[in-house]
């Protein structure tokens, strides 16, 4: 039987908690697998773990509390977690491939002191958006990288004529209203006709213009609320290569509530580096991409996702520290959800899928376990995973 201690895959189903302990050492040795979201080489049982050597650019280590979030679909090349080195200066580029900005150009003194995730609920059982944040030093300027998604379920950056393959609709035909009854006073009257029912409109680029936001609250590690804002997904903006940009928290639906816009570095959406990193101008429609998101092959980095992103200046935490994301409801107008704004809460975030060629088994003290889908054990048994794979112990 084949030794097993190298690819057990770890998981963890009491992570993501609201707020992160603050100036947690690195762990040296530990990265993010790029790939599949998981967290290699780590003790931490709050996020997935695989006892392997990490993949090259892979995450570079993250402390003691990091958590991979759960993949959410509809991302193009770069569904992979928040990469290290994607400063404020990278707020306009096009979306990296796997997640990393630029491993092989960071600055020497560079240094990631944390990185998390944070996924917020209403009544689904999956998350309605995922909160990633990365902690990081570069050319001496300390900086949380912060990046929100939203449940491509809820809204995605899917309009004009293939927006109904990811369920914006308006090809169905209209719903029939109720039969109206007779008149009681004349039952040879004819019956009046009912108005039909409006079709369901499908998406426009203009849905997601000029109302489209998020709004965030952060904590210092004094428990203390150091900024609340919102941010603009995407507006018009005559200085941007396609006439259109996010605006932050300086325009269109992007707002100062708590804290000072000076410590804003940088603000981004997926929308506006579709359009202005990737050079999809596109306002009419968008790149198809298919009812699973396989995306379009002539427009291979367009991020179906919403998604928002912004560097905060660790100086808006003065002495106390970074210490939480938090949010009271996902905002869309129009969404596919029954109302354009829903309210949630922080929870743990669900444990990412096994790899390939691995199944998910829950253990008696509560730990998700990847172990290899094999025809090793008989039926009824598994792995032993305290003997490396050398033996077969009864499920039970």
């Amino acid at each position: 039987m084949t030794k097993l201690g190298r690819f057990l895959g770890i998981v963890s189903l009491g992570g993501g908690a609201l707020l992160a302990s603050c100036g947690g050492d690195t762990d040296e040795g530990a990265g993010f697998d790029s790939e599949n979201g998981s967290k290699n080489g780590s003790n931490n049982s709050d996020g997935p773990r695989i006892v392997d050597k990490p993949p090259a650019g892979s995450r570079p280590a993250t402390g003691a509390d990091a958590s991979a979030p759960p993949p959410i679909v509809g991302g193009g090349s770069n569904s992979a977690p928040v990469g290290a080195g994607c400063g404020p200066e990278t707020a306009g580029d096009c979306h990296p491939v796997g997640g990393n900005c630029n491993p092989d150009k960071l600055a020497p003194d560079h240094e990631v002191i944390t990185a998390d995730s944070v996924c917020f609920y209403a009544e689904a059982e999956v998350p309605a958006a995922v909160a990633e944040y990365v902690v990081e030093v570069q050319d001496g300027q300390e900086y949380v990288h912060i990046r929100v998604t939203f449940d491509p379920s809820f809204v995605d950056t899917t309009y004009g004529e293939c927006s109904s393959q990811t369920g914006w609709g308006g090809d169905e035909a209209a719903e029939a209203e109720p039969e109206m009854p007779a008149d009681p006073m004349d039952p040879m009257k004819p019956k009046p006709k009912p108005k039909p029912k409006p079709k369901k409109g499908g998406h426009t680029f203009n849905d997601l213009v000029g109302s489209d936001h998020v709004e965030l609250m952060l904590e210092d590690c004094a428990g203390d609320l150091a900024m609340h804002f919102k941010l603009d997904f995407i507006s018009e903006e005559a200085t941007t290569g396609c006439g259109y940009g996010a605006l932050g928290v300086s325009g269109g639906e992007g707002k100062m509530l708590v804290g000072s816009a000076e410590h804003v570095l940088a603000a981004s959406s997926s929308l506006d580096r579709n359009m202005n990193g990737c050079g999809y101008c596109e306002v009419e429609n968008s790149p198809c991409p298919g009812s699973d998101y396989s995306g379009d092959p002539d427009a291979p980095e367009w991020d179906y996702r919403v998604v928002y992103e912004v560097w905060i200046d660790m100086a808006a935490f003065g002495s106390a520290g970074f210490c939480g994301i938090d949010m009271n409801a996902v905002h869309a107008s129009p969404s596919k959800a029954d109302e354009h704004t829903v309210l949630v809460e922080p929870k743990d975030c669900p444990p990412p899928p096994c790899p390939p060629d691995y199944e998910l088994y829950l253990t008696s003290e509560g730990e998700a376990i990847c172990v290899p889908t094999q025809d090793d054990c008989p039926p009824g048994y598994m792995i032993d995973l305290t003997s490396e794979g050398e033996s077969c112990i009864e499920i039970k």
